[in-house]
């Protein structure tokens, strides 16, 4: 086999193991990372950008984001999440929003403490946050199963 071949060979073995790292996820970590950030239009009216990305099967199996909103109370930044269970069974998740500033920095690192959310079958339940200060432009809600 040429050496072509094996660096090839070699680059999915580590593409592959890097992908099931992905899809199983990490113990502790996100399975799921909903986010929102603050943008306008041409109009200059205030809109919010979405995002959903899922870093594990199982958890994208068992629950669907259905929505994601942003608005402001008073000059707080005001997220929320509609979540709908995917299973017929009651399912035991764990959720918390991060904030961030325009640059991107994370406000308040660290101090939001996960929160228990039990979804019965095919419920759709709706969490929400608010930001620690008025420097918030951005959020993330992240999602995992409890540990």
């Amino acid at each position: 086999m040429g050496r072509r071949a094996m660096n090839m060979r070699a680059g999915w073995g580590v593409l592959a193991v890097v992908s099931l790292l992905a899809l199983t996820g990490c113990g502790g970590t996100a399975g799921a990372v909903a986010s929102g950030k603050t943008a306008w239009d041409d109009q200059g009216a205030r809109i919010l950008e979405k995002k959903v990305v899922f870093n594990s099967i199982g958890l994208k199996m068992d629950i669907e984001i259905v929505d994601i909103k942003s608005s402001l109370a008073g000059n707080l930044m005001r997220a929320q999440a509609a979540l709908r269970s995917r299973d017929s069974g009651t399912l035991s998740f764990q959720y918390r929003f991060e904030w961030y500033d325009a640059d991107g920095l994370e406000i308040n690192s660290g101090a939001g403490s996960w929160r228990p959310l039990l979804l019965n079958g095919k419920e759709i339940k709706t969490v929400q946050g608010v930001a620690p200060d008025q420097r918030a432009k951005e959020f993330k809600l992240l999602i995992r199963q409890p540990d």
